[in-house]
């Protein structure tokens, strides 16, 4: 509560005082009046109050004597004061008049051809002055006096002719409105204060506000507690800390540092404090950097229990080929920009794997990263889980809604993988959320901003799939706008070597088993074979060798045990026959033009038939 402290010199002034006080409500402001005057420090020292009413040499010893206590005085005016000067004439048609006020006044000489009669001022500042200035006034031949109450208590002691100058209502009201409204304000202020002192004491980390001088002006608890000292406002920074190089720090405007305080890392933040486009000073905070640590690892431990954290890197990628270090230089270049991805490749050659990479090697890596097969979900479950939905939108709805993926993904990035297998229904949707940034949930009538990065993949089967219109060719170019041809593995053959002893050391320190020596014969061997599934089909051998191996050599003996080339060559030949071209009845092929939301020109080039033809198939259905 604000305390406002009325000064009364006398019993006129209080009822003034107390008329115009009861007109404001005045809630939150407490108001109290004291009579004294003069300037006795004796006085005026045990005064208590945030803001103080007074008048003359008071109000200005106040203000001296308690800086910090804000002074509202009763100013003098030109009506008060003429209205003294008039009754002093009265008491005599031929005196000299002496005024004695704190106030600045005009010239005595307009003051006297007012009034009519001589006047001499002398201004003064405290009640020794008054005692002065009286007795100069009386020496220049003044015979009666003007002034405050001090005067007249000095008047009446030496039998001289006085008039007191009374303040006026009007002055009163001045007053009263000044200092209700300075309470207003400061209440305000402290408002605002305390709450800014509850922020900085409820922050996690030490906060030190320091000026141009590197002089601190602000701290909280946890600084206190850091630096081991409660006083620390007013002190210079290299006072507190004279390790951390400040002076360096601010010269050279690096904006984190980590400095070691009581054997502990703490990273330390520099803010300019701007005010008025100037820096007036620097905000640091004090970050204990075990802490920080534990905080990510939180962090990341229940995005990956979502699964929405992707582990590999592009240094995962185990290769000498060089075509494949190429394509990984390729992904890096992709990394760096916002555009979506096609990763196109044979099942097995490591679509997610550069998917996580390029993730993680971008501007998004600190953010969600979202797997999805669209080959694994139904058509109406892979739209609720790409796009989310609302409470009651069908059956088995939870409460409350969910999110779908995308928005899971905000700020990162979603992979999605089998993209050719997406039904074309939801084909659509997704075109548009690519196009339009924003998700609309299944049953809501309000969209979601998202700001995601996708990438996709599918076989090389998905340009067949555009042709035959069963993948939108506009949702291709869309997801197309980068895109990588992933190699095989028997195009790579001298990465299948290097990539089986990886693998099998890799599963040999995973499953506790000891190590394993593969001759050069057995590498040479691997080489042989098809492998159709790749990277995948590579590593299941692998690891089949870690767990099945009996001694720490293994030759091509062990390689011909673990059966990879009857499977394999089995699929080679199975690849390697003609496949028969489904001829589609002309009801089947105006189904898939209605779905593929292409052209007529378009559709009949994907089909290799001319447009008259199609025309001609299509006529039928469309009368």
């Amino acid at each position: 509560m604000i305390k406002i402290l009325i000064v009364v010199p006398y019993q006129e002034l209080q009822e003034a005082f107390d008329q115009v006080v009861q007109s404001y409500d005045l809630d939150t402001i407490e108001v109290r009046t004291t009579h004294i005057f003069g300037s006795d420090p004796q006085k005026i020292v045990p005064l208590v109050a945030d803001i103080i009413v007074a008048r003359g040499i008071t109000a200005q010893a106040i203000a001296h004597q308690k800086p910090s206590v804000h002074v509202v005085p009763i100013a003098l005016s030109s009506a008060d004061l003429l209205s003294a000067l008039a009754k002093a004439k009265e008491m005599k048609n031929d005196a000299h008049i002496g005024v004695v006020t704190n106030e600045q006044l005009c010239d005595q000489e307009v003051i006297s051809t007012l009034v009519g009669q001589p006047v001499s001022i002398f201004q003064v500042t405290d009640e020794k002055d008054v005692e002065i200035g009286l007795a100069h006034l009386a020496r220049k031949g003044c015979t009666v006096f003007v002034g405050g109450l001090t005067m007249c208590r000095l008047c009446e002691e030496q039998n001289f002719a006085h008039v007191h100058v009374k303040s006026g209502y009007q002055a009163v009201v001045h007053a009263v409105a000044e200092a209700v409204a300075a309470a207003r304000s400061l209440e305000r202020a402290q408002t605002r204060g305390n709450l800014l002192w509850t922020l900085l004491n409820n922050a996690a980390y030490a906060l030190l506000a320091v000026n141009s001088n590197t002089t601190i002006i602000a701290a909280n608890r946890q600084a206190e507690q850091l630096f081991g000292t409660s006083s620390l406002i007013g002190k210079q920074l290299m006072e507190v800390y004279q390790s951390g190089k400040w002076d360096l720090t601010l010269k050279s405007g690096k904006k984190e540092i980590l400095v070691p305080i009581a054997g502990k890392q703490f990273l330390v933040t520099q803010q300019p404090i701007s005010m008025d486009e100037e820096t007036p000073g620097f905000l640091f905070t004090f970050q204990n950097a075990e802490t920080i640590q534990q905080t990510e690892h939180m962090i990341r431990t229940e995005l990956s229990r979502k699964g929405l954290v992707a582990k590999y890197t592009f240094s995962n990628i185990v290769t000498q080929n060089s075509q494949m270090r190429a394509l990984v230089e390729k992904a890096r270049r992709f990394s760096q920009v916002p555009g979506a991805v096609l990763l196109l490749g044979e099942t097995g050659t490591g679509k997610e794997l550069f998917a996580q990479s390029i993730h993680n090697a971008s501007p998004r890596a600190s953010q969600p990263f979202v797997a999805v097969n669209c080959a694994a979900l139904p058509e109406q479950l892979l739209e609720s889980e790409l796009f989310g939905y609302t409470e009651g939108a069908f059956t088995g709805a939870s409460k409350g809604g969910k999110p779908g993926l995308f928005e899971l993904a905000h700020k990162g990035t979603i992979f999605l993988d089998e993209i050719s297998e997406m039904p074309i229904v939801v084909q659509a949707k997704l075109l548009r959320v690519l196009q339009e940034r924003e998700v609309r949930r299944v049953g809501a009538d309000m969209v979601v901003p998202v700001d995601v990065r996708v990438i996709s993949a599918a076989n090389s089967n998905i340009l067949q799939k555009v042709q035959d219109g069963l993948f939108r060719l506009d949702l291709f170019y869309r997801i197309s706008l980068l895109s990588l041809m992933l190699i095989p593995l028997r195009d790579r053959p001298e990465d299948i070597g290097l990539l089986f002893s990886h693998f099998v050391a890799e599963y040999c320190e995973r499953h506790g088993l000891h190590g394993i020596n593969i001759n050069a014969d057995a590498l040479e061997m691997l080489g042989q074979f098809y492998w159709p599934g790749n990277i995948r089909e590579l590593r299941n051998a692998a690891e089949r060798l870690a767990i099945l191996h009996t001694s720490n050599q293994v030759g091509i003996r062990e390689i011909e045990q673990l059966d990879i080339g009857s499977t394999g060559l089995y699929l080679e030949a199975k690849k390697r026959e003609k496949p028969k071209k489904k001829k589609l009845s002309d009801h089947d092929l105006y189904e898939q033009f209605l779905s593929s939301g292409l052209t007529r020109e378009a559709f009949a080039k994907g089909v290799g038939i001319s447009r008259t033809t199609l025309w001609r198939k299509f006529s039928r259905f469309e009368t």
